[in-house]
């Protein structure tokens, strides 16, 4: 037999629903090899591990079934909004879920003994362990299990499970001392996750063909510029997409704010401006919108601050999804290169659209930061990189001085974009360009810092 296991990421960056729901799919089929019948039973389970890195952890769940949905729940019986552990996430609930169908049983229970059921009759009993206990306590499991009946040469339809964790509140945000509490995008539509849950389940078929009509798209764009990077930008676009989390807060009323849109990115912190810079071109080409919803919160952080650095900090806090502002960030800032991060990717999100709203809105905070540019950029002093984080930064780095430099004409196109005169920035940065290269070079090209020709 050959049994297909597929982990289905679907990408639609023009739906904020389905982008915004925190579940995967699990599809299995199965196929015989050798041209005879074989009987074929399918088993999943999940383990409280998806909860917390600390299996001693206590834990609680529940399983309910209905005419269209059965679905395993299970949290930890102690939970605090907004912790993590090691970047992770540890509050929320996760979920096991499948359509009820013939062949579909189900049980929660200790691993060893579901595995050894299935193993010994192919299918589970449909009944509910209520013995809570901790995570590595006898390892409490949420199990499905599906018979196929008999397979000969033809593929079976796909057993599509939904696996995920939710959380509600999602993200802490903090701007000006006013804190928010923000919630996914898709609870708007769903009140509950069984009814989210049952939604991403009976879409597994448009979901599907959604996705595969993106990588198709994405894989034809990338393949003009390279075969292998066509396959590599269809794998990063789940990274990337995977990263991000689109947020609302609630109202006056109580209800979701639709008007009050955010994105945020959670990998090493909180938005840092490296990661959004570094997937700026992916948004771009996929839905630009979401680039910008990416910069707002950042940018209202700045705004609102009462610490008035004169340029852009590097992230929203050390913590996913502890969005509260920069955290070890303003003790070491790379301050240089993230000014220069924000100018070029607002000035490549605005040729994008055609829309300089986002600059217009925050016309003094930009300058601000175009000026804090127009004075640092050329001698960058001991400032560092990212790159420089990791393995040490030289003095006087080129690289990041010529980041700044067209980080400066970069301000003075989105002044010409508005109508303005941002030919003293433009000016400046021809002069700093003419400067850096004679400053910069070397005997084999451009040093990594200037007077260092024995660098590169």
């Amino acid at each position: 037999m050959d049994v297909k296991v597929t982990f289905i990421n679907s990408i639609d960056p023009s739906d904020f629903t389905r982008l915004s729901l925190p579940f995967i799919y699990v599809s299995v089929t199965a196929t015989s090899n050798d041209g005879a019948t074989h009987r074929v039973q399918i088993y999943s389970d999940l383990s409280g591990e998806w909860l917390s890195a600390d299996s001693g952890k206590p834990m609680t769940w529940s399983t309910t079934k209905s005419d269209k949905l059965i679905l395993h729940t299970f949290s930890l019986a102690a939970q605090t909004q907004f912790q993590a552990t090691d970047n992770r996430v540890e509050y929320g609930l996760g979920y096991h879920a499948m359509i009820p169908s013939d062949g579909v049983t189900y049980q929660s229970g200790q691993d060893t003994v579901l595995r050894g059921g299935f193993r010994t009759g192919g299918a589970l009993n449909n009944t509910a362990d209520t013995n809570f206990r901790d995570i590595d306590q006898q390892w409490p499991c949420f199990a499905f299990a599906k018979d196929l009946g008999n397979i000969t040469d033809s593929s079976t339809a796909p057993v599509v499970f939904a696996v995920g964790l939710s959380r509600d509140p999602a993200i802490s945000y903090t701007a000006g001392g006013t804190q928010q509490s923000r919630s996914l995008w898709y609870r708007r539509q769903y009140s509950t996750d069984s009814d989210a849950i049952s939604f991403f389940l009976n879409d597994y078929d448009l979901a599907v063909s959604s996705a595969n009509n993106f990588d198709s798209k994405l894989s034809t764009a990338a393949s003009q510029i390279s075969g292998t990077y066509s396959d590599l930008a269809v794998l990063a676009a789940r990274q990337v997409a995977s990263h991000i989390e689109i947020t609302v807060s609630t109202g006056s009323d109580g209800k979701l704010n639709a008007s009050d849109v955010m994105v945020f990115m959670g990998n090493d912190g909180v938005n840092r401006l490296e990661e959004i810079y570094a997937s700026a071109p992916f948004w771009i080409y996929v839905n630009p919108e979401i680039l910008r919803l990416m910069l707002l919160p950042n940018i209202r952080w700045q705004q609102l601050s009462s610490t008035n650095t004169g340029y852009v900090a590097d992230d929203l806090g050390d913590t996913y999804p502890q969005a509260s502002g920069p955290g070890s960030s303003l003790v070491r800032p790379k301050a240089l290169e993230s000014t220069s991060n924000m100018m070029i990717t607002t000035a490549a999100l605005i040729k994008a659209t055609g829309n300089a709203a986002i600059v217009s809105e925050n016309a003094n905070l930009y300058k601000t930061w175009a000026d804090y540019l127009k004075s640092n950029t050329l001698i960058p002093g001991q400032q560092t990189t990212s790159d420089g984080v990791m393995v040490g930064a030289p003095s006087n780095d080129t690289n990041l001085a010529l980041k700044g430099i067209i980080a400066l004409k970069a301000y003075a196109d989105i002044l010409s974009t508005l109508g303005q005169d941002g030919s003293a920035y433009s000016d400046t940065a021809r002069n700093y360009a003419s400067q850096w290269q004679s400053m910069a070079e070397a005997n084999a090209g451009f040093a990594a810092s200037y007077g260092d020709s024995g660098s590169w």
